[in-house]
């Protein structure tokens, strides 16, 4: 993505506990570091622990509202897949869009009083609603770091493995570095670089 951006808005969705807001910090923090402007804006569902959280990120001088318009997102990072249906409202037609394939099932569907939609059906949706769709696996790869609550770290590095920001690969790092508790940089690291690379084989493709 070019470096002169003038408006950038990523949208991230998922539950709580995922991690959404630590990611939309590094995000943020790597933005900054590369001298970009920006505004952002944490929502939060009815509980925090369980129920839908949103974060809006907008990269630009000219950008006022930290809240995305509707139809404004360029890329969608889903932590939770029926979440990313939840927030269709605000992808725009060319919006990428970045999904963690493994579902939170809520309690309404383990007691029998909802359905949650498989994989094809929610991935059908999205096709119809987003450009590009990029899945992964980010709680498997976390694992494989040493602890999947890094799957939000998995995700920023999946962002990362993209053309869609114009942020460093060194700028997330040094992010990282930043942000999470003392003492786990090099797995948070290690998970981010699995992301990363999980990702870029794909665009590669």
């Amino acid at each position: 993505m070019n470096r002169a951006v003038t408006e950038l808005n990523i949208l991230i969705c998922g539950v709580g506990g995922q991690g959404n807001l630590l990611a939309s910090e590094i995000i943020a923090s790597a933005a900054v570091k590369e001298g970009f402007s920006l505004r952002v804006a944490d929502i939060f569902g009815a509980a925090q622990r369980g129920g839908a959280v949103a974060s809006h990120i907008r990269i630009g001088k000219d950008v006022h509202s930290p809240v995305l318009p509707q139809n404004s997102a360029h890329i969608l990072l889903g932590f939770e897949p029926a979440e990313c249906l939840r927030v269709a409202n605000f992808l725009r037609p060319d919006c990428m869009a970045i999904m963690n394939t493994r579902p939170i099932i809520p309690s309404t569907v383990s007691l029998g009083k909802a359905r949650y939609p498989s994989r094809d059906e929610i991935e059908g949706l999205l096709q119809k609603l987003v450009k590009t769709i990029i899945t992964l696996d980010a709680v498997q790869l976390a694992q494989k770091a040493g602890d999947p609550m890094m799957m939000n770290i998995v995700m920023v590095g999946a962002l990362a493995g993209t053309d869609g920001t114009p942020i460093q690969k060194d700028s997330f790092i040094e992010a990282i570095k930043e942000l999470v508790p003392k003492g786990t940089q090099e797995k948070n690291l290690d998970a981010f670089n699995l992301g990363y690379r999980d990702v870029s084989k794909k665009i590669a493709k």
